[in-house]
């Protein structure tokens, strides 16, 4: 086999939208530079535990992201039948250290020695026979349609993959880094520890663009392992999309740190437009921008769980449950009105001392009635609703609850921008309000949630 140059690789409209907006981002990042103490060292804790947590996930490691942060803080081993998998982690923290010390210096990047150093450090402790050790024996994978290439065309094909990095100065940084992430994989060159090296590499060429690390979630492996598969066939779109996608996401996170130091203003996400792109395309595209909205309505709430339980003496705890997002398949399912399966997205489960309530956030199909004139525009959608459970009883419907409290009807998505349809209690009717901050619908829930259902 022979890898493509990065030159050679040809994106659709939509991939190219999706860098736009992930440069866009990166633009509104490096405009707020220099970014506050405080919130540098926020977002560098936080993004070291989520790399390093949902890298080894992927892998098979059972980590929790609480139990990864904690060792990683600590250092420390605790549970001895678990001490592989803490290794790992500790591992990887090194081996990300490791590599952030080349980012400044591009002559490293195509560094065989370096690279192999890297992988060294990734495997020590672990697997130490093959820890720095180009594989001498073939390997298969397990439902694969490509298979890795035989051991001896590995030292083929590793000068061609760093030749090409070498002299791939002039390539757009994102399509480089999935260039090269996904090379690494294919070539396979190591008994173990592939993946989390293509992945160290793809963010290692992302930071030294002044861009951010692209963070792949474990909850993302399916589309992860089909979009690497599309490479191995020659179309790239897949993998690039994700990679720009979860670099957008990593950026956000500076944009909304620096939100809460600030008092969260200074809101600003860039959405390029629309025009010129084929119709199939067009809903490629909002389908996406639609999994960007809910993505941040996802992490608004994590934010404020985090807060509220870091604010509490221990008697009150909320904790968000995150679940796969849906695919887009099941997206125009549920535009269409028809069934569709297991499309939770998170639950949200409150504790205040020994009472404890849930709250099942799930994707279903938006009705609009014909009393509810502020919705005349809204088209077919596919919608956020939520359901609430206490203790073994029967989950039920917000809407369907008398005289509840907690005001939240639906979240949809209208022209690219939240909307959240709640009750006015007030004038004891349904009310639309369109361009909503995820923050705001987050802070609201919590809020009524502790001050008016378990007070």
């Amino acid at each position: 086999m022979d890898l493509p140059s990065p030159s050679e690789i040809s994106l659709d409209q939509v991939t190219q939208e999706l860098i736009r907006d992930a440069t866009e981002l990166a633009r509104q990042v490096n405009e707020r530079r220099p970014l506050q103490n405080e919130v540098i060292g926020s977002i560098q804790k936080k993004l070291l535990g989520e790399r390093v947590y949902n890298s080894n996930a992927i892998e098979g490691n059972t980590l929790t992201l609480r139990e990864t942060r904690s060792v990683l803080q600590t250092g420390e081993i605790v549970d001895v039948g678990r001490k592989r998998e803490a290794t790992e982690a500790l591992n990887l923290e090194r081996a990300i250290a490791e590599v952030q010390e080349m980012v400044e210096d591009p002559e490293s990047w195509p560094d065989f020695a370096r690279f192999i150093a890297v992988h060294r450090t990734l495997l020590s402790g672990v697997k130490s026979h093959a820890a720095g050790v180009i594989r001498s024996e073939g390997i298969i994978l397990t439902g694969a349609r490509h298979q890795p290439p035989d051991p001896t065309k590995l030292d083929a094909l590793l000068q061609q993959f760093f030749s090409e990095l070498r002299n791939a100065s002039d390539t757009e940084p994102i399509c480089l880094a999935t260039w090269v992430h996904w090379s690494i994989a294919r070539i396979h060159p190591f008994l173990d520890g592939n993946g989390r090296m293509a992945r160290l590499w793809q963010d290692l060429i992302l930071f030294g663009h002044q861009l951010t690390a692209a963070v792949i979630r474990q909850q993302d492996r399916n589309e992860y392992y089909s979009a690497l598969e599309a490479a191995d066939d020659g179309n790239f779109d897949s993998l690039t999309q994700l990679v720009a996608r979860s670099l957008s996401k990593t950026l956000q996170i500076y944009v909304n740190s620096q939100r809460e130091v600030d008092e969260l203003k200074d809101w600003a996400v860039g959405i390029v437009g629309e025009s010129n792109v084929r119709l199939d395309e067009k809903r490629r595209l909002e389908y996406l921008r639609w999994v960007w909205q809910m993505d941040q309505l996802q992490d608004a709430f994590e934010r404020c769980a985090t807060q509220v339980t870091d604010a509490s003496d221990g008697t009150v705890e909320v904790q968000v449950h995150p679940f796969e997002i849906v695919d887009q398949s099941t997206w125009e399912t549920l535009r269409s009105g028809g069934p569709a399966a297991k499309t939770w997205f998170y639950w949200a489960n409150f504790r205040r001392g020994q009472e404890r309530i849930q709250y099942c956030f799930f994707f279903g199909h938006h009705f609009a009635s014909p009393t509810e004139p502020e919705a005349s525009n809204v088209g077919p959608s596919a919608c956020l609703l939520v359901s609430e459970q206490k203790g073994d009883e029967k989950a039920v419907r917000l809407s369907e609850l008398k005289d509840c409290p907690v005001t939240l009807r639906e979240l949809l998505v209208v022209d690219d921008k939240l909307a959240r349809k709640r009750l006015d209690i007030a004038q004891d009717s349904l009310v639309y309000d369109v361009d909503v901050d995820p923050l705001d619908v987050a802070r609201d829930f919590v809020q009524e949630v502790l001050l008016n259902r378990m007070p």
